[in-house]
């Protein structure tokens, strides 16, 4: 008898733990179906809507960025030099000894200064200079404006100086060591010529708004110094001199190619 009760509680135990470890199996089944069903994206959205922006800090996250980037400074200056040349097309009925002449009037060097202050990682506020030069000359030209023959020496020697703010747009890599950037500029613009006539000189002046923007590259030498090139576009225009009687409007947009130094503060 003994035996027998025994055997049967035995047998009893071996029954409860195989419905346990059947509920369990069971469970795992249940759990990997539910698991399939659940779309992990949707948790993620809901974890992010839980999240409360006013709860960021602008400080922190000023500090994160200036530790990751480390050519983020807010001050930066800039000197630059390159080639100009003018695109504007010369107009129909000009004659060729003119169209020669005023060839040489069309590309001349470049210089330029800015200075920006970046609000944020990627965005900068400031004014930018710039200043473009050609000149010719010739002991005998003869051409026709507006009916007028002229007929003698010449000699232009002019200046065209662009100044205005500018808001200026940059990539910041993690690598800290090349971004690309792009500025615009709206401002004002001075045309100077000294232009000498059968030598009688005459200083000319014109003055008008312009705007310009570049797209170039900097590569990072050091935390505080990069190197860039870039491709600046101007457009502007004026109102010819009656010096030689001839009041249409010039356009004077012009392309240049400009390699410039860059520090950081």
């Amino acid at each position: 008898m003994k035996h027998f009760f025994c055997v049967m509680i035995l047998m009893l135990c071996l029954s409860g733990l195989n419905a346990q470890t059947n509920d369990s199996i069971n469970m795992k089944k249940r759990d990997s179906i539910l698991l399939h069903r659940i779309n992990p994206e949707d948790t993620f959205r809901k974890k992010i809507l839980e999240i409360d922006s006013s709860s960021f800090d602008r400080k922190e996250i000023r500090k994160q960025l200036k530790a990751n980037y480390s050519d983020f400074r807010q001050w930066r200056f800039g000197i630059n030099g390159g080639f100009e040349t003018i695109i504007a097309p010369e107009p129909a009925d000009i004659s060729e000894d003119l169209l020669k002449y005023r060839k040489r009037l069309k590309s001349g060097p470049r210089f330029g200064l800015d200075a920006l202050f970046f609000v944020s990682p990627n965005i900068g506020l400031g004014l930018n200079y710039s200043t473009f030069s050609a000149e010719n000359k010739t002991d005998y030209i003869s051409y026709e404006i507006n009916d007028n023959t002229f007929e003698g020496k010449r000699q232009d020697d002019i200046r065209i100086h662009f100044m205005g703010p500018t808001i200026s747009i940059r990539s910041i890599p993690k690598n800290n060591k090349f971004y690309a950037s792009c500025d615009f500029t709206l401002g004002y613009f001075i045309y100077l010529n000294d232009l000498i006539l059968n030598n009688t000189q005459y200083d000319l002046k014109k003055k008008n708004f312009g705007f310009a923007t570049s797209i170039g590259a900097d590569f990072m030498l050091t935390k505080n110094m990069s190197m860039g090139l870039s491709l600046n576009i101007t457009a502007a225009s004026i109102k010819k001199t009656e010096v030689l009687n001839d009041n249409n409007v010039e356009n004077l947009s012009r392309v240049s190619i400009v390699l410039a130094l860059k520090t950081y503060r």
